[in-house]
């Protein structure tokens, strides 16, 4: 029989250099044998204990390290260092410049639509606008550019990508919605009488669409965009002033 090895020490994990190369890559350096710090957050860790303190007075991250693979530590401080107080002061930098840019690009698309709310530009950027304030406007993405000058496009372009990565949040773009004039413009729009009667008219042919067309998949697509007139005509009568 081969003799058993002995059982190596394990290194601590404030010891281990990827441990620590992690941290050094976002700011943090070594404050004590088993903490590290920005200079305002803290990452304390003691035996398996693990502390991320913000250093802002909001809530501390506390985990117990002692089943998590070294894959795993990696994941968890990789997404503690994500959120804004750990970020480096590069970080927070950058984020500035995004903001920066993002409201240029959004005052620009507010004053191209004041400018001309009935253009060709300006009325798919007031689609554009209100489909990232409540999703509820059509936007062809195609007829946008095909309307739009290198300069606009660019501002779509910078106001999109701060929405699909966060950073654009809804107090930004209704500051620009109001900034265009769009929230007064639709405060002022309420369906006529014409309106109504026209929508109970299409209501009416599509009615006896659907009572007209066999079982199919046809018949399903009638009766769904019937369904759609009644949610249709709640959301105005919702929206008539009360006697």
């Amino acid at each position: 029989m081969t003799p058993m090895q002995p059982e190596l020490p394990r290194v601590p994990l404030a010891d281990q250099p990827w441990f620590v190369d992690l941290l050094a890559g976002k700011g943090f350096y070594r404050s004590s044998p088993t903490t590290f710090t920005n200079g305002r957050a803290s990452i304390q860790v003691a035996g398996t204990k693990f502390v991320a303190d913000p250093g802002t007075g909001d809530k501390s991250w506390n985990s117990d390290l002692a089943e998590a693979t070294p894959e795993t530590i990696k994941l968890i401080l990789q997404q503690i260092l994500k959120t804004r107080p750990f970020l480096t002061e590069a970080d927070l930098t950058e984020e500035r410049a995004d903001k920066q840019r993002i409201e240029r690009a959004l005052m620009g698309i507010a004053a191209t639509i004041k400018e001309g709310p009935g253009t060709g530009s300006g009325v798919q950027l007031r689609r554009f606008l209100w489909a990232l304030y409540n999703q509820h406007h059509l936007v062809n993405l195609w007829r946008m550019t095909a309307v739009l000058d290198s300069k606009r496009a660019g501002w779509v372009s910078e106001a999109f990508a701060g929405a699909l990565v966060g950073s654009l949040k809804e107090d930004d773009t209704k500051r620009a919605l109001l900034a265009a004039g769009e929230m007064e413009r639709w405060d002022q729009v309420r369906p006529d009488t014409e309106t109504l009667e026209k929508l109970d008219e299409a209501e009416r042919i599509v009615s006896d669409l659907v009572r007209r067309t066999p079982p199919s998949h046809a018949h399903t697509e009638l009766a769904d965009l019937l369904s759609r007139f009644a949610t249709v005509k709640r959301e105005i009568r919702a929206q008539e002033p009360t006697p």
